[in-house]
């Protein structure tokens, strides 16, 4: 599988244009491994991923508790880096 990091409009379409099998798109909250980075929020996710043809998981603050939120915006899943590895 080949996977891509989207954080806008233009990356998401691209990652389709591409024939990419899947993006992560973010960050959806606030996340330490990104300080000062601006966030989409859920409602800014679910804009990016509601068009989209790829499946897309969320990324960027998030903990196993978002999968249902994510989930109801339009994700297959959620992506985890600190949380996995701090836990």
């Amino acid at each position: 599988l080949v996977g891509g990091s989207c954080h806008d409009a233009r990356e998401v379409a691209r990652a389709a244009q591409l024939g990419l099998d899947y993006i992560v798109v973010g960050p959806v909250k606030a996340t330490p491994s990104h300080p000062g980075a601006a966030t989409l929020g859920w409602e800014g996710f679910a804009s990016l991923v509601r068009d989209c043809p790829l499946p897309a998981y969320a990324i960027g603050g998030l903990t196993r508790g978002d999968l249902a939120e994510a989930r109801r915006h339009g994700a297959h899943g959620v992506a985890l880096r600190t949380a996995a590895f701090t836990a």
